[in-house]
């Protein structure tokens, strides 16, 4: 058995067709299935199902898939480690991000990012926590970029920078310098959907204030994004919970909602996460050297944090 063989049993198993498997690999299908039933024949035992449609797996050959990724994915870890040792940057980083984030983390970073290892593919994608943990632990995603911590033991999370929250309120007859959560009108707050980290978040920061209230209105909105929540929030004269990112781009006239909460402000801790066999440690430090340089004059320092940790 060779590592060639092991490409070629993956590729058909992720696009279930011997034909797209081998244009993938770039050998005919005649030679990847000759490859393929020489690998069965060495180990007796059928990887695959040929006379289902599509393709399928034999429950023995799902095990042994299983198995042939883990050793397909140690093969492109020592490729990586060699590269490194050699002081060469190649191939492909793929690098998942919250949606929260991404539209205003990214375009601080990205393109110097690029610029830094311009032989390095670069692949983001914005995909919720859980996706991104999920991700990283069966190791489809190199690198995650979300609010931490994650008490994860298979991950590794280093510090880029605490972001403070905001208040955005559209209804304030007379607004004030500071806020405390106490001060939030809980009837009109308007939140993301659960499945986003920022819910959980924004949660936590009500929390800390014992008032609370039923909304007047008979309708609730879970917003998918932070425009969307923005909108709504527009909309109704309402109240919302923005990370300070999120801020910078609003228009002039609608900067005048926010109010930054009152010491101790409340923050989430954004952080790169990698798991801890990933090689490429001076590109793992290199990139959060970039981000945290280019997030440190955008950013208020801010000597005394809460931090609102992620249910």
């Amino acid at each position: 058995m060779n590592i060639q063989q092991f490409q070629y049993i993956l590729a058909v198993v992720d696009l279930k067709n011997f034909e797209a498997a081998a244009e993938k690999c770039f050998v005919t299908q005649s030679t990847l299935s000759a490859m393929i039933g020489k690998f069965e024949e060495e180990i007796g035992i059928q990887i695959f199902n040929r006379k289902t449609k599509p393709v399928s797996l034999t429950r023995e050959g799902e095990q042994i898939v299983e198995r042939l990724r883990v050793v397909a994915k140690e093969v492109e870890s020592l490729k990586a480690f060699i590269q490194e040792l050699k002081g060469e940057m190649e191939g492909e980083i793929k690098i998942g991000i919250i949606p929260t984030l991404a539209p205003y983390l990214l375009p601080l970073f990205l393109m110097k990012f690029a610029s830094a290892f311009p032989k390095l593919k670069i692949i983001v994608t914005e995909i919720t926590t859980a996706e991104i943990i999920a991700a990283l632990k069966n190791r489809t995603l190199d690198l995650g970029l979300l609010a931490t911590p994650l008490h994860e033991e298979s991950l590794v999370e280093l510090d880029l920078f605490y972001e403070p929250f905001l208040v955005y309120d559209c209804g304030a007859q007379k607004r004030k310098k500071t806020i405390h959560p106490d001060d939030l009108d809980y009837a009109k707050l308007w939140l993301m959907e659960d499945e986003h980290c920022l819910a959980a978040q924004v949660k936590r920061i009500c929390d800390l204030s014992h008032k609370k209230a039923e909304k007047k209105l008979n309708l609730e909105f879970r917003a998918a994004s932070i425009d969307s929540l923005l909108n709504i929030t527009k909309a109704h004269k309402g109240e919302t919970i923005i990370p300070y990112l999120a801020s910078l781009n609003l228009p002039s006239d609608e900067k005048k909602n926010l109010i930054p909460f009152a010491s101790p402000t409340p923050t989430r801790r954004i952080s790169l996460v990698a798991h801890q066999h990933f090689v490429k440690k001076k590109l793992l430090k290199d990139l959060q050297r970039i981000i945290q340089e280019t997030v440190a004059d955008v950013i208020p320092a801010s000597k005394e944090k809460k931090v609102v940790k992620p249910l």
